[in-house]
C-alpha cells in the first residue's frame, strides 16, 4: 500500500485518540440514583412506591416525595441533578432548595424549565441520616405521544460531575471536528482528482456524522428549555436516517454493483421502515443505524463473493463495525455511534486515500511511459537515416520513396495514438511491428518479417512492448541477409505466454543503457502489476522451428489485466 502523507497519519491518530477516550458518566462518577421509591404527596407511607419513570406523564402537575438515607456526611459540595422535560420545584427537609421554570396546572401558566437542572448542596445540608425530598413537577408543554418525560435524578460530587461532563463532551467534539476536516478534504479531492460518486458520498458521510455528533452533544453543551428537546430529537433522527442510508449507498457505488436505482430505493425503504416503527427515539435511531450497518455488511459480502479488489478489507470493516455497535447495546447516544463512526469511517478514509495515492502514482508512471514512447518515436538516428533513405529512393524510384514515406508516417501516427493508451490489443501491436519491419526491410534492402503462430485476438499488451524488443534487436545486430522474427502465442488456464525469438546477427557496437528493457518491464508492471513477468535468455537454436540461434524473450501475462 502506498505511504500516506504525514499529516494524514496525524489525523488518524487524533481521531483514534478521540475514539478511545469516550468514557461515559459511569466511568468518571458514582452517583446516588434517586429515581426509585417515590409516592405522590399526601399518601401514607404504606402506599406502594414507584419510579419517577412510571409516575411522570405529559400534561400534568405532580407532587412526589420520598426519604433519602445517607450513610455518611459528604466531604465536599454535592449536586442534585434532575434531567426531565418538566418545570420543577425541589424541597429538601421542608426547605425550598431550587426551582427550574414555573410549574403550573395549565400550559399557559407554566414557564418551561431547562431539561437539565443541577442544585448545589453543601455538606451541612446533607448530614448523615434520613432526609425528606419533595418534587413539584409540571409537564404541561410535553407532547402527549411522548412515553415518559423523565430521564434521571441523582446525587453526585460536584468535582466528579464536572470531570465526567468534560470527558463526555470533549471526545465527540474533537471527533466531529476531525470528521468535518475529513469531509472538506475529500470534497476538495473529489473536485480536483476523483470525480467518482462514492467519493462524494464519503464526503457526505463524514459531514453528516460530524453534524450528528454535534447535535447529539448539543444538550450537554448549551442546555435549553425542555420544549426544544423534541425538535432536537427529530434532528437526531433525521441525521441518523441520512447516515444510515448513505453508508450502504457508498458501498454500493464503490463496488459498482448493478441495478443502482432499484437497489437504492430498496435500501432507503428498509431504513425508512426501521425509522417508522412505533418505538422510542433512541430505539428508532438504533434500529436505523443497525439496518444501515447490516445492509453495508451484505453488500461487502456480495463484493467478496464476486472477488472484487479490496472487498476483503471492506467486509472486515463492516463486520467489525456491526459487532462493535451491537456490543454498545442501548448506549447509542452515549457513545455507541461515535465508537462505530471511528472504527468505520477511519479505515475507509485510509483506504480511499491509499487508493488515490496509488492511482496518482500509477498515472505518473503512465505519463512517464508515454513520454518515453513518444521519445522513442522521435529517435534522431532513426529519423535521420529514414530521411537520408527517402532522398536516395526519390532519386532512384519515386514510387518506392512514396511507399516508404507512407509507412514511416503510419508508424509515427500509430506510435502517437498508442502512447496515449495504457494498453492496446495485441493485433494492434502486431500491426505496429509489421509496419516497422517493412521500414527496416526497405532501409536494409533485405527482407525483414514477423511470423507468428497462435490466436492473437483477445490479448492486451502495453503499447510498443514487442516493437521495443525488435528495435533492440536491430540496435545490437546487423542483419546482412534479412531477419525472420518468430512470435509464439500460448494460452494456459490463468496465463498467456508470448515467446518472441530474435535471430542472432552480426554483433554491432551499441552504447545503449538498457532503456528498452526498462521500458518493457515498467510498462508491463503499469498494466498488469505483479501478475505479469518478463524474461530473456540466449537460445543456441530452436531446431523444431528451424530457427537460428538468438535471443528468446518470454512475456507471461494474466488472462485479464489486473489493477496493481
Amino acid at each position: 500500500m502506498p505511504a500516506m502523507p504525514s499529516y494524514f497519519h496525524y489525523l488518524l491518530r487524533y481521531c483514534l485518540a478521540c475514539c478511545l477516550a469516550l468514557p461515559t458518566f459511569a466511568c468518571a462518577m458514582q452517583p446516588l440514583w434517586l429515581d426509585e421509591g417515590w409516592r405522590t404527596c399526601g399518601n401514607t407511607p404504606s402506599a406502594p412506591a414507584a419510579s419517577l419513570q412510571q409516575l411522570v406523564r405529559p400534561g400534568q402537575l405532580l407532587c412526589v416525595e420520598r426519604d433519602v438515607t445517607l450513610a455518611a456526611t459528604p466531604s465536599s459540595t454535592q449536586l442534585l441533578v434532575l434531567s426531565a422535560l418538566t418545570s420543577s420545584e425541589l424541597w429538601l427537609d421542608g426547605v425550598l432548595i431550587g426551582s427550574n421554570g414555573q410549574p403550573a396546572r395549565q400550559a399557559s401558566g407554566e414557564r418551561a424549565g431547562d431539561i437539565d437542572f443541577a442544585i448545589h448542596l453543601t455538606p451541612q445540608q446533607l448530614t448523615a441520616g434520613k432526609h425528606h425530598l419533595r418534587l413539584l413537577l409540571s409537564t404541561q408543554q410535553v407532547p402527549a405521544h411522548l412515553a415518559s418525560p423523565f430521564y434521571a435524578l441523582y446525587l453526585v460530587d460536584r468535582q466528579d460531575y464536572r470531570a465526567g461532563l468534560a470527558w463526555y463532551r470533549l471526545p465527540p467534539l474533537l471527533l466531529a471536528g476531525a470528521l468535518g476536516a475529513v469531509a472538506l478534504l475529500f470534497l476538495a479531492l473529489t473536485v480536483l482528482y476523483q470525480r467518482q460518486r462514492h467519493w462524494s458520498m464519503f464526503s457526505a458521510l463524514c459531514l453528516v456524522a460530524a453534524l450528528l455528533l454535534v447535535v447529539e452533544i448539543w444538550r450537554s453543551l448549551t442546555g435549553y428549555a425542555y420544549p426544544w428537546h423534541l425538535p432536537r430529537l427529530y434532528a437526531v433522527s433525521a441525521l441518523t436516517w441520512l447516515f444510515s442510508a448513505l453508508l450502504p449507498l457508498y458501498f454500493y457505488t464503490a463496488w459498482r454493483l448493478p441495478r443502482w436505482p432499484l437497489a437504492a430505493a430498496v435500501l432507503l425503504a428498509c431504513i425508512a421502515l426501521a425509522g417508522a416503527l412505533p418505538a422510542h427515539f433512541d430505539a428508532r435511531c438504533w434500529l436505523m443505524f443497525l439496518t444501515g450497518l447490516a445492509a453495508s455488511l451484505a453488500l461487502n459480502l456480495l463484493a467478496l463473493w464476486r472477488r472484487l479488489p479490496g472487498s476483503r478489507g471492506g467486509a472486515l470493516i463492516a463486520l467489525a463495525s456491526c459487532a462493535l455497535f451491537l456490543l454498545t447495546g442501548s448506549q447509542f447516544a452515549e457513545g455507541g455511534f461515535a465508537l462505530v463512526v471511528c472504527f468505520l469511517l477511519l479505515p475507509l478514509c485510509a483506504q480511499l486515500l491509499a487508493q488515490l495515492l496509488h492511482e496518482r502514482s500509477k498515472a505518473a508512471r503512465a505519463q512517464q511511459l508515454e513520454n518515453q514512447l513518444l521519445r522513442k518515436s522521435m529517435q534522431p538516428h532513426f529519423l535521420m537515416n529514414s530521411l537520408s533513405l527517402i532522398s536516395e529512393l526519390n532519386a532512384q524510384s519515386p514510387q518506392a520513396a512514396e511507399t516508404f514515406i507512407e509507412a514511416l508516417g503510419a508508424e509515427l501516427r500509430m506510435l502517437n495514438e498508442f502512447a496515449q493508451q495504457p494498453s492496446i490489443a495485441l493485433t494492434q501491436e502486431l500491426a505496429l511491428c509489421e509496419n516497422y519491419l517493412s521500414i527496416m526491410g526497405t532501409r536494409l534492402q533485405q527482407p525483414c518479417r514477423l511470423q507468428f503462430d497462435g490466436e492473437a485476438a483477445g490479448i492486451t499488451v502495453p503499447p510498443a512492448m514487442l516493437l521495443t524488443a525488435l528495435e533492440n534487436a536491430f540496435s545490437h545486430n546487423r542483419y546482412r541477409q534479412g531477419a525472420l522474427f518468430v512470435l509464439h502465442i500460448a494460452r494456459l488456464a490463468q496465463t498467456q505466454v508470448l515467446t518472441l525469438i530474435l535471430p542472432e546477427g552480426e554483433a554491432r557496437p551499441h552504447a545503449g543503457s538498457g532503456v528498452g528493457e526498462q521500458y518493457i518491464r515498467a510498462s508491463l508492471h503499469a498494466v498488469f502489476g505483479d501478475a505479469a513477468s518478463y524474461a530473456s535468455e540466449f537460445a543456441s537454436g530452436y531446431a523444431s522451428k528451424q530457427q537460428p540461434a538468438g535471443w528468446r524473450l518470454t512475456f507471461t501475462l494474466p488472462v485479464t489485466p489486473c489493477m496493481s
